[in-house]
């Protein structure tokens, strides 16, 4: 992996504990594949709450697919990641629908300008042109519809976030589930940060420099390591981001496979009963006699009764 020649990678193979985590500058936990103790999560809380940096990455199915319990910890700050899939509904680019191309999620204006190794941008001077200046900026940016970055988003699972947690980065409105958080963030009062991704793919060789994914992954990382203020998430929060709920669809598949008639509803019925009664429908009379003797001339069968016909029983001997 391309961030082990960028970083000093340590991997844990011991259980997690408050002296180890002690001289860790970032815990990342990359798909927990087995459930983890209470103390562990206990430690872990424990150690963003006092300002140590932890990130959390995921991939589709959540946790049902990666047998973990890491919701439990991260439901504690309003973050939870769901078992579904992220998919394009439209081809582009990428041929595995799984591998979902968004060019506008982007939930942060930071993180695009931290991607794009942009200066801070001070408040404008009062003067003359200093507010018709800060009004065209901010129509243009509102164009852009959560733009800046384009990303490609494979494999991976979607998010619920709530406060005190923050979503940066989403699906955008051309996958499914769409506008919904795929990446989020979470300060602490003592400054201890947490990020969560839902795909451990976007990492990967294969996709780490498609589109813009190493921009994102050095932004992130730029925010969870920095102490001078370089990338500030939390300062550019959106009060109403553009999120749509989660909605719940029935299982299309499952549902082909136990077909079930639909009932019509009755009509309304009249105000004289009497009229629902038919009295056609049965007859017992003789008007078809005189047709039925017709008939023996019609087909030549002489008019007498039925004569009997004797039986012939055949009866087998022994030889």
């Amino acid at each position: 992996m391309k961030l082990k020649s960028r970083y000093n990678c340590t991997v844990n193979k011991e259980a997690i504990s408050q002296e180890t985590l002690k001289s860790t500058q970032l815990l990342l936990l990359g798909g927990p594949r087995m459930p983890f103790t209470g103390h562990e999560l206990q430690h872990i809380r424990h150690y963003v709450e006092n300002g140590g940096n932890a990130m959390i990455i995921m991939q589709e199915g959540g946790e049902q697919r990666l047998d973990t319990n890491i919701n439990a910890f991260l439901e504690q700050v309003g973050i939870s990641v769901n078992s579904d899939s992220v998919i394009r509904k439209h081809f582009y680019k990428y041929l595995h629908p799984k591998e979902a191309f968004i060019g506008n999620g982007i939930l942060n204006k930071e993180l695009v300008r931290v991607a794009k190794g942009e200066a801070k941008q001070t408040n404008a001077k009062a003067g003359k042109y200093a507010k018709r200046y800060a009004v065209n900026k901010d129509d243009l940016v509102e164009r852009d519809e959560n733009g800046g970055l384009k990303f490609v988003y494979p494999y991976g699972a979607t998010l619920n976030v709530n406060r005190p947690a923050v979503p940066i980065i989403s699906s955008g409105p051309i996958s499914f589930p769409a506008n919904r958080p795929v990446g989020a963030f979470y300060v602490s009062a003592r400054r201890g940060k947490l990020f969560v991704l839902g795909s451990m793919k976007f990492f990967h060789d294969d996709f780490f420099e498609k589109e813009d994914n190493q921009k994102i992954q050095e932004s992130i990382f730029k925010w969870l390591l920095s102490r001078d203020n370089d990338a500030e998430f939390e300062n550019h929060i959106r009060e109403e981001p553009e999120i749509s709920e989660n909605q719940h669809v029935p299982d299309i598949t499952a549902l082909a496979d136990r077909l079930r008639s639909c009932l019509q509803e009755s009509d309304d019925l009249p105000k004289d009963f009497t009229t629902l009664f038919n009295t056609n429908l049965y007859k017992f009379d003789t008007d078809l006699v005189p047709e039925s003797i017709d008939l023996y001339k019609t087909l030549g069968i002489k008019h007498e009764p039925l004569t009997l016909i004797p039986p012939q029983f055949e009866t087998p001997m022994p030889q």
